[in-house]
This record gives structure tokens, sequence and C-alpha cells, in this order.
């Protein structure tokens, strides 16, 4: 059996119960209900709110009451009279004698009943106001004059709830009204504000806030907008008396100088609002910065007019055939097609037939592609001509179809582009100069290269062999001075070839394993004498975190520590110099910061600005006292930066300066072998026994005297050969220890005598050689060259005695034929 629905009055009966906090108003309640009590007498007082299926209570009452369906209460009756109930004796009223709560066991056995309907303003009936006893009572017009009365103070006070509640609802939605607005105004896209009736600022976003702070000290609310826009084109004043007429204002386009002098261009509105009474309040003022979109707007008119000059000036030429009036129209001075020359039959038939024959079938497959497809139709061409040579054009044009899909029209722009594609072709040609002017310049400087190492090497070795020999005071600082200057020279050429390198992108950088901390202290010893000499103190300090193995190019590593010590040996006169190595490791890699620092003259801000720039050094006094071309600082941050690391540089004139050299490196896991760690020899060996055999290469008579000084004054058994050819021959004819084999000689070059010699040692059985290329080609591809050729080292001329000979030992010494055991002292 379905549910009856309520009627409408009893649905808002209900919404009125359920719209106020019933807990809330228990304790006024009760306090009514205790008054009532004190006047009635009776046990139990109840402010009874009649709801859908039962009854809520509140009161005074000597028993405590389960819930009472509301077919069981005694004010369901009330509420459906609407009228004062006074049962005197329930048991012998027909309406109530049979209710639960009158027939039933004690306590609930009542025979008493009287009730006040709570009637509310609005006429509704939401409970009763009733007193119960267990002892019947007979009618009281004072009591029931009363109990009505305070029925009317239960209804008094629901009224006060629900206008309480109402005016609580009212500010919760004033303060959300005015939230939303700060909100919208604070996150507005636009600079917006609203002011008061006097125009004065009471909100402001947050880009009108931060727009006004460019001249404006302070914040703006609370200052009148004549304040923070007294130059306005129109009045406040003017402009409030026609928004208080209802007036909104606005300009879509208006250039407004603010106070700090900027002009800027803006979309300004000013509309009025209005207050919950319709009284003017103020005006919402927003403004929209336009400069970008005037100047994109400008700036496109002034391109119009460029691209009108250029259309005259360019060549470009308009064409049109209509097939509706059968015309063709074309304006230019390079067209497709010469009227007058056809009909227009002839034209439409065959319009692509001045396309050039090589061209043309690949234009009109474009054509076909955009009549079927609607491919865009660009085609680039060349356009035979009736009076002179062919003329390469860029073609465009679109088919434009009538409302049954046939062809009306066909619009095309054609473009003279010949000078472009014979420039085109100039530029290829040009560039294939530049790239032989390129490779030129690499064979010269390979070339050069070559040619000064050659006599460079004669006279850094014959100085080195000369100052062996009995020489007074005098003639060992002559000779001093040679081997200083042999040795400049060969480094300003090793510099200049780095920056040939770095410049083509030739640079190529190594990875081996290597001991980084062995690395740094290697090429600290090499300053170790120069140092002293000059009386200055040489430390290395090395954190724990560098004695470590990585990979890396331990050759340019070292350049670079290098160059950075030889620098603050040269401008430190005294003092100290030190090297500090600090590094953190990670699995992956381990992060170097090596620092130099010395206490030499040290350098300002202007000039350590222009430090790193080639052919730059400090200032050209210190140039001309310690020389030097300027090209070292500017490698050494190439070769960091290529490493992917930096240098950096900082100083105080006369305080020293200190280089810093920042460098992320792998971890290598794998253990280096002995040889791995390369030992540099301090002094040259005085004299060997059991002397080992060395064949040596070389065409050129200087240098075969210079090796052949060196090494005879140590005790080498020599032979020397003058060309490739007659290395192999005496290879094949005798063992030798060590094979110093020149690249660049006549009859055969060195590298096509290391091969045969190697195929000779393989087809034969025989022990492998130790063969060094000793030679002035020094370029790294060079020395990939020796070793695909079979070469065990690459010596670069000019080298010193001292290297030579570590050179020879350590190959002798790796030599592991028993017939021949080398003897070099080591």
């Amino acid at each position: 059996m379905s549910k009856v629905q309520p009627s409408l009055d009893e649905r808002r009966r209900l919404a009125e119960i359920n719209a106020l906090d019933l807990e809330a108003a228990r304790p006024a309640f009760e306090r009514i209900a205790r008054l009532t009590q004190c006047l009635s007498r009776t046990p139990m007082v109840h402010i009874s709110l009649v709801q859908s299926d039962t009854l809520w209570l509140a009161g005074v009452s000597d028993q405590q009451f389960p819930v009472i369906p509301r077919e069981h209460s005694f004010s369901d009756t009330v509420i459906r009279s609407g009228e004062l109930l006074w049962v005197a004796d329930l048991s012998k009223d027909r309406r109530f004698h049979r209710n639960p709560y009158v027939v039933g066991g004690a306590p609930f056995r009542f025979r008493f009943y009287a009730g006040a309907p709570i009637r509310l303003s609005n006429g509704r009936c939401v409970g009763s106001l009733s007193i119960i006893d267990r002892k019947p009572r007979p009618y009281d017009a004072f009591m029931a004059e009363r109990l009505t009365d305070f029925a009317a103070l239960v209804a008094d006070d629901w009224e006060r709830r629900r206008v309480l509640s109402a005016v609580t609802e009212r500010e919760a939605e004033v303060r959300s009204v005015n939230a939303t607005l700060a909100t919208v105004i604070e996150s507005a896209p636009v600079a917006l504000a609203m002011t008061d009736r006097n125009l004065k600022v009471l909100r402001a976003s947050r880009q009108w806030r931060d727009r006004v702070a460019d001249w404006m000290d302070g914040d703006v609310i609370g200052r009148p907008l004549s304040e923070i826009a007294p130059d306005a084109t129109m009045t406040w004043d003017t402009i409030r008396e026609r928004c208080m007429a209802g007036e909104s204002l606005r300009n879509d386009r208006a250039r407004f100088v603010s106070p700090d002098g900027v002009a800027r261009w803006v979309r300004w509105e000013i509309c009025p609002w209005t207050d919950r009474k319709g009284a003017f309040g103020g005006v919402l003022v927003m403004v929209h910065e336009i400069s970008d979109v005037v100047e994109a707007l400008e700036a496109s008119e002034r391109a119009q007019q460029r691209l009108r000059l250029a259309a005259e000036m360019a060549e470009i030429n308009v064409w049109e055939l209509d097939f509706r009036s059968e015309q063709l129209r074309t304006d230019g001075a390079i067209s497709l097609y010469n009227p007058g020359d056809r009909d227009f039959q002839e034209i439409s038939d065959k319009i692509w037939s001045t396309v050039h024959p090589a061209e043309r079938p690949e234009v009109i497959a474009a054509w076909e592609r955009h009549i079927r497809e609607g491919a865009p139709f660009r085609a680039v061409h060349r356009l035979t001509q009736r009076d002179g040579p062919h003329v390469w054009v860029a073609n465009a044009a679109e088919a434009i179809r009538g409302p049954d899909g046939q062809i009306e029209r066909v619009v095309g722009v054609t473009k003279n582009i010949d000078r472009e594609k014979r420039a085109e072709r100039a530029m290829a040609k040009a560039l294939d100069a530049a790239e032989a002017a390129n490779k030129a310049k690499n064979e010269f400087l390979a070339n050069m290269s070559h040619e000064i190492r050659t006599p460079l090497n004669g006279v850094l070795g014959l100085a080195g062999a000369l100052s062996r020999t009995d020489l007074d005071t005098e003639q060992r600082e002559m000779v001093g001075l040679i081997e200083g200057s042999a040795g400049l020279l060969d480094s300003l050429l090793s510099d200049v070839l780095d920056i040939a390198r770095i410049e083509s992108g030739r640079l190529e950088l190594a990875s081996e394993p290597f001991e980084l901390a062995d690395a740094v202290r290697t090429a600290a010893s090499l300053f170790a004498p120069k140092a002293a000499e000059k009386g200055l103190s040489l430390d290395v300090a090395i954190a724990p975190g560098a004695e470590t193995l990585v990979r890396g190019d331990v050759v340019r590593v070292r350049q670079i520590v290098s160059n950075l010590l030889s620098n603050a040996v040269k401008f430190t006169d005294a003092g100290a110099i030190t090297v500090a190595v600090e590094a953190d490791r990670t699995l992956e890699a381990v992060h170097l910061r090596l620092t130099v620092r010395d206490t030499g003259v040290g350098f300002d801000a202007k000039t350590g600005a222009r430090l790193f720039r080639r052919f730059e050094q400090g200032d050209g006094s210190i140039t001309r006292r310690v020389g030097g071309a300027g090209l070292g600082l500017a490698i050494c941050r190439s070769l960091a930066e290529a490493m992917g690391g930096s240098l950096a540089a900082e100083s105080e004139p006369g305080k020293g300066a200190a280089f810093t050299l920042a460098l992320a490196l792998p971890r290598e896991r794998a253990q280096l072998s002995t040889s791995g760690r390369p030992q540099i020899p301090t002094s040259l060996p005085e004299a060997i026994t059991d002397a080992p055999r060395v064949l040596l290469a070389e065409d050129h008579p200087t240098n075969r005297k210079v090796v052949s000084l060196i090494l005879e004054a140590v005790g080498v058994d020599l032979t020397v050969v003058e060309n490739g050819e007659q290395a192999v021959d005496a290879a094949k004819r005798e063992a030798f220890d060590v094979i110093l084999m020149d690249m660049q000689m006549p009859v055969m070059d060195g590298l096509t005598a290391i091969r045969l010699i190697r195929e000779h040692e393989k087809a034969t059985g025989a022990a492998r050689t130790p063969i060094l290329a000793l030679t002035a080609n020094a370029m790294p591809e060079h020395a990939a060259a020796s070793a695909d050729a079979g070469a065990d080292d690459h010596l670069s001329k000019p080298i010193t005695a001292a290297t030579l000979v570590e050179a020879v030992r350590r190959a002798a010494l790796a030599d592991a034929r028993p017939a021949t055991p080398s003897s070099l002292a080591s």
C-alpha cells in the first residue's frame, strides 16, 4: 500500500521545523516549559513539535519518554485543529480512550492533557505546548489562557531565531559576495579598480597595483583617481558627473603618459555602480594596456607599405584566366603568357605550355593534384622566352570553382627568381671555394707545422747535445737561452695549432683511464725547478677524494694545469704558489675543483674580463716583461668547456690571482697498469752499457745529426737510414731494440714503412719491434694515422733530449726479445 503524499501546507509546516536549529532552541524552550510547570503544577510539560512520523520533545518531565509515533501523540490533534485542547479525563474521551499512553501501564497511564497550539506569524501551526498529568483535572479557564500565552512565547522565540538565522545567512551572503567581488577584482586579467562616490579607490586588482607602483609610492587604496592619473584627457569631475547620470565611458585606443613620463597605449572603460538602494556608489575602472597591440598594428601597417613597395620592385606578375568571359588578364614584367601570341582557347587548353620541357611534367603533375585533391600548387621552374634565354620563376596558382563545382577562374602569381637562382649557384660555388680554402688552410698549417718543427727540432736537439759538452759559464748561459727560446717557439706553435683545431671544430678529446691525482702531480712536478729558481714555494694539496681513477683526456687536463702553473710562475716574483685539488665523488663521476693560486701581481676586474680572449694578456707592460702570445688561457677555457667544465679567475691588483678549473670526469672501475702512470725523467742518463740497437729513419740531415748526438751520447748503438725503403730493408736484415721512424720521407714514407715492417714480422714470426713515430706532424689525426699503421708511440718534433731518451728507454724495456735485452738505465 503506497504512502499518502503530504499536502502542500503540511510540507511547508515540516519545512519550517527543518529550517530551525532545534537543538540550539532547546534551552530556551525548556525555560518556557519550567515556567509553565511552576504555574500548572503538572509533572510533565512538553513543547511538542510534530514531525512527519514522530514527535520532537523539549521540556520537563518526571519520566523519560521513548520515541513517540505521531499517530499516538496528543499534540497531533492540536496541530490539526489549530485550537486549544483541554481533556479533563483522557479515558472518557472517545478520541484517546484507546491510546497506548492512556490504557497502558504505569508510569504512562495518563488521564489529563491540555495543549495550546504554537502558531507562527505566517499562520502555520508547528507544534503545541502541552501539560500532562496522571490524574484527571477539570477545565481551568485561567490556566488555559496562560497556556496559550506561553505557547505564544515559544512562537515568538521561534520567530526571533528565524529572523536571526535569516540575518546570519544574509551576512554570510554579503561576505561571500564581497569575497567574490574581491577575488574577481584581484584576479582580473586586466587592471581593474573600484572607487567610492568620491572616486577614491576601494579595491584594485593586482595588475592595477603593480602598474601604478611603477610611478607612485605606497598603496593605491584610499587614493583618488585624480592623484593616480592627474593628466587624464577628460577631467575627473566631468567623468564623475557623467557616471552619476548613468553613463558609461570608454576609449578603445588612448595614449596615456604616466607621471613617471612613460607613454603607454591603453583601452579603458569607466562605468558607474549603484548600491542596494539604487544610489550612485562609485565607478569601476578597467584599463587594459595595448601598447604591444598598437605597436604590432603600426608595424603591420609599415609592413604592408613595405610589401607593396617590394611587390613593385620584385617583378611579381599576377595573372588570371577567366573561363566565363574567356579573358586572360596579366600584369607584370615576367608573364607566364604573351597575350596576342595565341587565343584564349589555345592558352586554356595548354596552360603550362610555356614551362621549360625539363620541368613541365612535374609542374603538370602538381597542377593535376591541385585540381583533383585541392593540394596547394607551388612550383619553381624555368620559363621559356620568345626573345631570350629561359628565366627561373616561382609559380603559385589556384583554381576557383563556381557553385556547380566547375572551374570558373584560375588565379596565379609568377615571380622572377632568376637572379636568386643565379646567386644560389654562385653561393654554391663560393661555398665550394670556401671549403677548398679551409682545406688549403688546414693543409698549410699542417705543412707549416712540419716545416717549422723540423729546423726547430734541430735547434732544440743540438742545444741539448751542446749542453752536455764542456762549456764555460757564458757558453752554457747562451745554450740555455737557445733552449728556452726553442721551447717558447714550440709552445707558441702548439698554441696556434690548438686554436686552429678549436676554430675548425676538429678538436678531438681522448677517453682513456688515468689517475687524477697523479696527473696533477706530474704537471706540477715540471714547474718545481723553475719555481725554486725564483725562490718560490710550490705546494700541492690533493684531497683524498681526488685519489681515484677517472676516464678522460689526461693530456688536455695536464695541459690546462701546466698552463695555469706556467702563468703563476711567470707573474709571481715572491711568495708561494699553491695547487689545491678538491673532488666530490658520486657513483658515476668525480666532480673536480682545481685551484691554482699565486701571490703575484694580480689584476683588476677590467683586465679579468678580457683575460680569456685570444692574443690578450693582463697589460702591455707585463706582456713585454714576461712574453707570450696571449693564447694559453683562451685555449685552456676552450678545452675546459669542450670537456663539459669551466675555467674562472678571480684576483685583486697586487694580491695575487686564483684560477679555478671545475670539471666532472666519469669514474673508471678498471685498474691501470704500472705503465699507465707515466714517469717523467728529471735528468738525462749520463751513460749506458750493453747499448741497445736503435734504427733511425730520417731524411733531414740536421735531424739525423741531432738524434745521433743525443742517443750516441748515452751509449745507444745507432743505425741511420734516409728513407722508409731503407728502413724496411734494414729491419729485415737485422734485429733492433727500437725503430725511430719519420713520417714524411722520399722514396717511401714512414707510414708505409711501418706497415711493411709489421707485415714482415707477421709473415716470418719475428718478434714485434717497438716503433716510435718521430715526426714534425703533430696533429691528432697524424698520431691516429701512426697508430693505425702499427706505431707504438707518436713523438712530435721538436723534442728535447730528455724526452727522446726517456721514450727510447721505455720502448726498449717493452721489447720482450731475449736475444737483445735492453740495458737503458731507468
